[in-house]
């Protein structure tokens, strides 16, 4: 049955939408053109046409003359800052792929999009026809009826429905109430005032009592209090606020479905625009549905087969050979791309591939020849993960696949033992100073390990994804896709194209097969020749190749290597918890006079906001918020708040770490935790599944969860600590002479920031000074502000404007330090760390003082603690190699910030020690101390 379903696109929304998703990487056509835009609505476009099999659609402008909303009211969205002129030069280009496209474009003099998307949507809901708005606008959620629903993208980019339910869920009014609601409380984006001093919680309360707007101001005399006298006072503000938000559904639009067919649009003369603006994956795209299209006319009848056979045209791709977010069953013909891809079926076809590779990289010499890697798996789980096949190019626009025998493949016949392969593998991976190009390298590097491939490699790995990260790291996403998408222009294909529902890499015709994977091997190498001619360019290659790259190895082996728990420990501990947790519920309960869901935050605010009328400092959508800050601050208002923030603290602990570890250890009792080298701007490695850098450190608490990681019989830990070490940096890049002079005569840095600031000689300082220094000392590397000194230290604002001053008399040096490194932000758009890393600092030049203090902090800290990092990664780096040469049984286990956690044989403790110790110490030179406490035990929570 034909579906007549009109799809009617918000095309501002959506423009605005994709510009900004790519505003701090824009995508730039060989013309100099920000495309981003562009790109983004027209893979949207094609997305809806294919997943829902759109026959019926129409793309919504604003008009380009002032409104009828302009003329009533002269502010009318005046507080919005002025579309970049990058943006609004790509609109024309829209319309015109759009024209060529044949698509139905609706512009109306006088008025806005959203105007004839409501006349369009009151023309179907009087046919009887259901109608789909494709926007995230609040505005346009009056229209959700029977007939009319919106299609809105979340901030992962996928497209969800948007009914009445939904409506009502996130905003708690129903559609129909919807205006009612935004001009009671105004809508801010389009400068449009509401009622003063009336909120979402406030609008929602009055309708649910009164019934609409009108029984609202009806009542306005009757209502209580100071809401009654704000609806009093606002009453001309609310119904002027309506008129502007209402939408109008008169607009001349046309009425007749076969308007707004799309039938028989010109894919291929649209790909050719495309390709004009220089968006050539997207154009590829275009040109295939295009000539399926023309090719097959039976396409209505097969369209069930066809509408997700692209798939969100922003999933990631993954590696995962079995997927359960698979499109639907489909095994089509793909088009080739432009690359050369063949299969390699025999183990003679695999050694002579080997043996061309190493030749080549004989006559190119080591630092001019790289070669590109991939895997394919059946699993994310490296430790279990079985290697379906294998990717290499070594010649861009070439690739070879080499399928491994697997018991069900659809190409068994023609494929390659994994023991022969390996042993061909081993050639490369064995070959020294061969550079070995990867996306995700740790990942393929564990594979390798996980299916045979032991010993130590003697080539060099390089990593696309690392690059990407050093080059700019606050990238967006470091994802295969969304590189090869910003970086190449390239649409991958997508893992759902070739994988039908509920099956594995294994179904996959070995044709197809072929062409994913050594697409990924290809674009691979493509993408590393691009981002190594930028390293060297921007003086970064000296950090990829001598920090991060060795880096990858040590990572992959701490993570295989994991640490071992002790699961009777963490069991009783829980018995522990459980029965504070509960005592804790039951005071709280005596407290408040009757039992609640103390982890409902609804129920809670009802508790505290209302029952027991607290101040209430934070709103949300929901009303107040109850969050951790908010408590605090209410701490010495009620009796019920310690006892609540430390039922909170307790409950994480139990779920988060004493009952989810043990769940997670392997059959040898260990815990294998994933690093991220990507994770952070800062260059810190962050840790997850489990994260084990967030257990806390200084409580008792803490130092029960650590109890439980231990070293088998025979075994010890030791743990090897940076004393201040971020000090220690501000110490040195600062060159401030009394700062320096602290660390050198070896005094306690706190003690003697006190004595400073204090006026006092070290023997009169009391620990209470000491608190107040150590707050400012670490403050300080934050751009804490007297306001929060204030809050940390529960003092008067002048009292920690004074502290402050007194700090920077005393260290006149780190003032210098702060002031230039935000002028050389300013200057130069970046801050770097000690050893190159560079960090951009987008909104330093903002005009916004909130964001650009926002800013300054960023650039202050950055070159603090990312020097810190680097430090301890070249530590990482020297230790690993030192005990592989001299104690190999030793290994290093865990990294958590400025700590290092090795485990080793009992008997070599001592002189372990000491090699950690010189290592790490020796590991740069500084103009102060790097000094390093060491321990040893038979646990972590030993330590400290």
């Amino acid at each position: 049955m034909k579906d007549n379903t009109i799809y009617i696109f918000d095309s501002y929304g959506l423009i605005y939408r994709a510009y900004y998703a790519f505003v701090s990487r824009p995508l730039i056509n060989p013309q100099g053109q920000n495309v981003s835009a562009v790109h983004g609505f027209f893979r949207n476009l094609l997305f809806v046409i294919k997943k829902y099999g759109a026959t019926y659609a129409a793309a919504s402008f604003d008009s380009r003359e002032p409104t009828f909303r302009h003329l009533m009211y002269e502010e009318y969205k005046a507080n919005r800052q002025k579309t970049p002129e990058d943006l609004h030069a790509q609109v024309p280009i829209i319309e015109e792929i759009l024209e060529s496209l044949g698509f139905p474009i609706l512009r109306v003099s006088g008025v806005e999009a959203d105007d004839i998307i409501a006349s369009l949507c009151g023309h179907c809901s009087s046919q009887k026809r259901q109608c789909r708005i494709l926007s995230s606008d609040k505005d346009l959620m009056q229209l959700i009826n029977d007939y009319t629903r919106m299609l809105s993208p979340d901030k992962t980019e996928v497209w969800s429905e948007v009914d009445e339910e939904a409506v009502l869920e996130k905003w708690g009014v129903p559609p129909h109430l919807m205006l009612d609601f935004l001009s009671l409380v105004g809508d801010s984006s389009d400068n449009v005032k509401g009622v003063a001093g009336v909120g979402e919680k406030t609008a929602l309360k009055l309708l649910t009592e009164y019934g609409s707007l009108d029984k609202i101001l009806e009542n306005a005399e009757n209502i209580p209090g100071a809401i009654g006298k704000k609806v009093v006072a606002g009453k001309d503000d609310a119904l002027f606020a309506r008129k502007l938000i209402a939408l109008k559904n008169d607009v001349d639009v046309p009425e007749n479905l076969e308007n707004y067919e799309i039938k028989n649009l010109n894919f291929l003369k649209a790909a050719e625009v495309l390709e004009k603006y220089g968006l050539m994956s997207i154009a590829k795209s275009y040109r295939e549905w295009g000539s399926r299209e023309k090719s097959a006319q039976n396409a209505e009848k097969n369209r069930d087969a066809h509408e997700n056979a692209e798939g969100d045209a922003l999933l990631q791709k993954s590696h995962v050979a079995n997927s359960e977010e698979s499109k639907k069953p489909i095994q089509k013909e793909l088009v080739k791309n432009s690359g050369n891809y063949k299969a390699i079926k025999t183990k003679p076809e695999l050694e002579k591939l080997i043996e061309a590779i190493l030749t080549e990289f004989s006559k190119k010499g080591r630092e001019d020849f790289y070669l590109a890697f991939d895997t394919e798996t059946d699993g994310l789980d490296t430790r279990k993960a079985e290697m379906l096949g294998f990717s290499l190019s070594y010649i861009k626009g070439e690739a070879f696949y080499v399928p491994l025998t697997q018991e069900g493949s659809l190409f068994s016949q023609s494929s390659i033992e994994k023991k022969d392969a390996l042993e061909s593998l081993a050639k490369l991976f064995y070959e020294p100073g061969l550079q070995i190009v990867m996306q995700n390298a740790k990942f393929d590097y564990q594979v390798l390990k996980t299916n045979g491939l032991k010993g130590d490699f003697q080539c060099k790995i390089f990593d696309t994804m690392i690059a990407a990260w050093i080059l700019d790291a606050d990238r967006g996403s470091f994802s295969f896709d969304a590189l090869c998408a910003s970086e190449l222009f390239l649409e991958t294909i997508p893992f759902s194209d070739i994988v039908p529902k509920g099956g594995s890499f294994l179904d996959v015709p070995l044709d197809q097969a072929v062409d994913y994977a050594a697409e990924d091997a290809d674009l691979t190498l493509q993408l590393w020749k691009k981002f190594e001619k930028q390293l060297k360019t921007e003086g970064l290659l000296d950090l990829f190749l001598n920090l991060e790259s060795p880096l990858i190895p040590i990572l992959a082996e701490m993570e295989d290597e994991g640490i071992h728990i002790e699961k009777a420990d963490l069991e009783a501990y829980s018995k522990e918890l459980s029965s504070e947790i509960e005592n804790l519920s039951k005071d709280i309960y005596d407290l408040v006079g009757h039992e609640f869901n103390i982890a409902s935050p609804k129920q809670l605010q009802e508790v505290l906001f209302v029952e027991r009328e607290l101040p209430a400092t934070k709103k949300i959508k929901t009303g107040f918020s109850t969050d951790t800050s908010v408590l605090e601050e209410l701490r010495e208002h009620d009796p019920i708040i310690p006892k609540l923030l430390e039922y909170r603290q307790l409950s994480k602990l139990l779920s988060t770490y004493v009952d989810a570890l043990p769940k997670l250890a392997d059959e040898n009792n260990r815990i294998h935790t994933s690093f991220m080298q990507t994770g952070t701007a800062t260059g810190r490695l962050s840790s997850r599944d489990p994260n084990l850098q967030n257990i806390p450190i200084r409580d008792e608490e803490g130092r029960k969860i650590r109890q439980a990681f231990t070293a088998p019989a025979g075994r010890s830990l030791i743990s090897s600590d940076y004393s201040q070490i971020e000090l220690v940096v501000l110490a040195h890049l600062s060159q401030d002479e009394n700062l320096m002079e602290a660390f050198r005569s070896g005094v306690d840095i706190h003690k003697a920031t006190a004595s400073l600031i204090f006026s006092l000689p070290l023997e009169h300082v009391t620990q209470d000074m000491r608190r107040s220094a150590k707050t400012i000392n670490f403050g300080i590397m934050y751009g804490m502000s007297a306001f929060r000194l204030s809050n940390d230290l529960s003092i008067p604002r002048f009292q920690a404007q004074q502290f402050i001053d007194n700090y920077f008399a005393s260290y006149p040096g780190i003032q210098n330090f702060i002031q230039n490194t935000i002028m050389e932000a300013e200057d130069k758009g970046y801050v770097e760390t000690m050893l190159g890393r560079r960090r951009y600092i987008k909104q330093i030049l903002s005009g916004n003082k909130n964001i650009k203090a926002q800013a300054e902090r960023m650039a202050i800290n950055t070159p603090i603690q990312g020097t810190a990092a680097d430090i301890v990664k070249k530590a990482m780096i020297a230790v690993d190699g030192a005990l592989k040469k001299q104690f190999p049984r030793a290994k290093l286990l865990l990294q958590v910030h400025d700590e290092l956690i090795f485990e080793c044989d009992t008997s070599e403790v001592a002189e372990i020690k000491a090699l950690i110790k010189k290592e790490m110490e020796e590991v740069v030179q500084l103009s102060v101390p790097l000094r390093v406490s060491i321990e040893s035990g038979k646990s972590w929570g030993d330590f400290h």
